[in-house]
């Protein structure tokens, strides 16, 4: 059973595009704050909305605030008794500024890559032909001259597909040169 306990933390960061006044009346209507107490959730510096909770109410409480368009921190706590866990690590990894999260406590959604428009180009010059319009004026290609003074024709009905077929390849005959034939032994 996982015991891990988690705090949340809010410092008025919004998702992309959201309005400021319309998450904070929604994040409002969530703690049934308004006034002091809901702009000092948006003060900028982050404030513990919840301590010690378990890993799903962390999970409900992000998706909440997403849900609002805003975005909260989840931080695992540590205990009293639990020292830092600096052995087996190198110096720059001790002093990073990341850290691995507790497992299923993120969420992709925060990695996703922004979706920047592309420009329109400008086609205003751009114009239709009419329906049956030459669009290449290339003048064609000369015809090609073929020489079909030495063909003639068959008269009717006496050709046969046979001719044109290939001639079978011949069967190679098999050495056997080694074999010899012996006399049945009565006629000895």
């Amino acid at each position: 059973m996982n015991d891990m306990r988690f705090d949340v933390y809010f410092s008025g960061q919004l998702l992309q595009g959201r309005d400021r006044e319309q998450v904070m009346q929604s994040i409002g209507k969530l703690f049934n704050a308004s006034g002091p107490a809901l702009e000092q959730l948006f003060s900028g510096r982050p404030v513990r909305i919840k301590q010690a909770v378990d890993q799903d109410t962390a999970v409900a409480y992000r998706v909440r605030f997403r849900d609002a368009g805003a975005l909260v921190e989840i931080r695992p706590v540590r205990q009293q008794n639990q020292e830092p866990q600096t052995e087996g690590r190198t110096a720059a990894e001790s002093n990073s500024a990341m850290n691995l999260l507790p497992p299923r406590t993120g969420s992709l959604i925060d990695c996703a890559a922004k979706v920047v428009p592309a420009d329109i180009p400008d086609i205003s010059d751009m114009s239709l032909s009419d329906a049956g319009a030459i669009l290449d004026n290339t003048p064609p290609p000369a015809p090609a001259v073929i020489d079909t003074g030495e063909m003639g024709l068959a008269p009717p009905r006496s050709g046969s597909l046979e001719d044109c077929q290939p001639p079978p390849a011949p069967t190679p005959l098999p050495d056997i040169s080694a074999l010899r034939l012996e006399q049945p032994e009565e006629d000895r």
